[in-house]
């Protein structure tokens, strides 16, 4: 009996203890969102060095493709640079980028851990009834920081 309770004190300490506290989601929410701030203004001066140093290896990239495909739409990183950037991040996306419409999720998936929603078409805004569209930002969190892991967009 005295190792039941033991083990019954140990899992509500790790319960309780092992969780995030709302300070420390609320941080995350800072950090993800100066990371994606980050990230647009080395977008916009096409800092392909640094952007490398804080992207995965391999990128889902829904937005790099024109039509969905049977396989997931991975890129690996020079690809993306090379032949993505440009033609994904236009002018007329990075400015609606900049209006800084964000929302933040905790999203625990393979490739992502939290995921940075930028308001990029407002709803209505493209004509009546229109829900607006999201650019969403994958963030995986790996030893040395954040790092971008996906991009995609979403009615």
């Amino acid at each position: 009996m005295k190792h039941l309770s033991l083990l019954f004190t140990l899992c509500i300490h790790f319960a309780l203890y092992g969780q995030k506290t709302p300070e420390s989601k609320q941080e995350i929410k800072m950090q993800s969102e100066e990371f994606t701030r980050n990230l647009i203004t080395l977008i916009e001066k096409r800092d392909v060095e640094a952007l490398k140093k804080l992207t995965t290896p391999k990128l889902y990239c829904y937005v790099c493709f024109d039509a969905a495909s049977e396989k997931p739409p991975i890129v690996d990183q020079k690809t993306f640079y090379a032949r993505y950037l440009i033609p994904v991040f236009n002018k007329d996306l990075l400015e609606r980028l900049k209006r800084n419409e964000i929302k933040f999720s905790v999203d625990k998936a393979g490739s992502r851990d939290y995921i940075v929603l930028y308001t990029i078409e407002r709803p209505n805004e493209l004509g009546d009834g229109h829900e607006g569209v999201q650019f969403i930002f994958w963030l995986k969190e790996e030893k040395e920081g954040l790092k971008l892991s996906g991009i995609e967009t979403v009615p």
